[in-house]
């Protein structure tokens, strides 16, 4: 099985995007805002009205520290802006997340990990997943041809255009010793099927478990 770091170089994920963290999160969690259910505090770039799946994924997941990631970036006016397009597109990822059901979100806990084939997702799973493409795509304009559009490097890995060899879902890892493990990184994970049986993986990480 082969990891492609996809996002390398690029932002926050540039060095946690699959196999290619080389740091762990600091223990002070990002920067919150106040909400009506104070036992489940949200990110500041948590949308003004979340949706009950955003809401459901912020009481399983925790942001990546800001720290953490301008550790990667470096604190200067590029990292800044690298940090925010971060930040625009993590209310999507989260979204996705919250489609999961109880049963899924049980499996990656005990698991770290849960795949689900694309033409086995339900229409509110496609529909958040394609949003978060968007969002990606929004965030990362600018950037690199090949950093630009996370579908499209599904696409050059050998994804169908319909996803039908894809698998898609969540793992959860860490680094240790050079290679990934299961851990606390909760990543956005693609398992694409080439001719052949072959298995080729890309992935991006959004939060911590």
């Amino acid at each position: 099985m082969t990891r492609h770091g996809f996002v390398a170089g690029a932002i926050a994920v540039a060095a946690l995007a699959s196999g290619g963290c080389g740091r762990h999160p600091a223990q002070r969690p990002a920067a919150v805002v106040p909400t009506p259910d104070a036992a489940t505090p949200l990110p500041v770039w948590a949308p003004n009205i979340p949706s009950p799946e955003f809401l459901r994924a912020a009481r399983v997941l925790k942001p990546l520290p800001d720290e953490f990631l301008q550790g990667i970036l470096g604190k200067s006016a590029e990292g800044e802006a690298l940090l925010q397009r971060y930040h625009a597109m993590m209310p999507a990822a989260y979204q996705f997340f919250g489609t999961l059901d109880d049963r899924q979100v049980e499996r990656l806990r005990t698991t770290h990990e849960i795949r689900i084939p694309a033409k086995a997702l339900t229409p509110e799973q496609r529909a958040a997943l394609n949003h978060w493409f968007e969002d990606w795509r929004a965030a990362m304009k600018g950037m690199r041809p090949e950093l630009e559009d996370f579908l499209v490097g599904i696409y050059k890995i050998g994804g169908k255009e319909d996803l039908s060899n894809v698998d898609i879902g969540f793992t959860a890892v860490r680094e240790e010793g050079g290679r990934m493990v299961a851990g606390h990184l909760v990543q956005i994970y693609f398992w694409v099927r080439q001719p052949g049986g072959k298995v080729v993986d890309l992935g991006t990480v959004i939060a911590q478990i």
